[in-house]
């Protein structure tokens, strides 16, 4: 039997949304400010200023998120290998899937368009630094490699809970397009609420979200004709939709207009 309720599925984005965008820009871009003695003058729902710091300073500020998020990518995927219950693996891999097709994404999205944390061209990141086209070049390569990997990695690995076949459409689907739905919609309406405009929506919330984690789309459309199903209920919980709804909420209306921290 399989059994996977969307709402509380939703309910996990709406709680992982916010608490995996924190853990890239205040736990990578504002925590590698202050402990290299920068100042973080603002902290943004998908940005993060830092002030006083001058060359490898700012590029360690800037590949930060990126670092922190591969290293949650790392440290859960062997946290769910060694996980036994049936809802627990699947939130933790959704966390550890969301976190590396993020780090991933930046590789490929600045390299692109010269945006992003890795971004060298006007607006992005690394601008200041003179970096020309091959490193364009190298982080397109990097990140197209990476995620087609990662995109397959995340099918077979969702493929060892809920099995194969016809029979897992419904359950496939519903855990990474319903996560992948609501994760995306919450970042965007909390990106329109920063002060920075329309770019850091698009540029930010929305290529964090809708593109960096466009892999679920694949990997609940890869269904296969053949193999079982197995065993999977994930039940209505109240608990997890109220909090996503909260931390949402919560997150929306301290980080989406921004905090500022004035120098003393």
């Amino acid at each position: 039997m399989q059994r996977v309720d969307y709402l509380t599925i939703a309910g996990w984005g709406f709680l992982l949304m916010p608490l995996l965008t924190m853990w890239h820009e205040i736990g990578g871009h504002a925590a590698a400010c202050a402990l290299q003695g920068g100042h973080v003058t603002t902290i943004g729902a998908f940005y993060v200023d830092c002030d006083g710091l001058r060359g490898v300073g700012n590029i360690i500020v800037a590949c930060a998120g990126v670092f922190v998020n591969a290293l949650l990518a790392i440290a859960v995927y062997f946290a769910w290998r060694k996980s036994e219950k049936g809802t627990a693996r699947i939130i933790l891999w959704l966390i550890w899937v969301s976190e590396a097709f993020v780090a991933s994404g930046y590789f490929l999205f600045s390299g692109v368009t010269g945006f992003g944390d890795l971004g060298i061209g006007e607006g992005g990141s690394l601008s200041t630094f003179g970096l020309t086209w091959p490193v364009q070049v190298i982080e397109i390569l990097i990140g197209a490699a990476s995620y087609i990997l990662l995109v397959f990695a995340a099918i077979r690995a969702l493929n060892t809970m809920i099995g194969e076949g016809p029979e897992t459409r419904r359950t496939r689907r519903r855990i990474a397009h319903v996560y992948y739905g609501s994760a995306g919609v919450a970042a965007v309406l909390v990106g329109l609420l920063n002060p920075l405009g329309i770019v850091i929506t698009v540029m930010s919330a929305a290529a964090s979200s809708f593109g960096g984690l466009a892999g679920f789309i694949s990997v609940g459309y890869a269904v296969g004709d053949k193999g079982e199903a197995k065993p999977v209920v994930l039940q209505r919980n109240y608990g997890v939709i109220a909090a996503g709804l909260v931390v949402l909420l919560a997150f929306a209306l301290i980080l989406g207009p921004s905090l500022h921290f004035p120098k003393q």
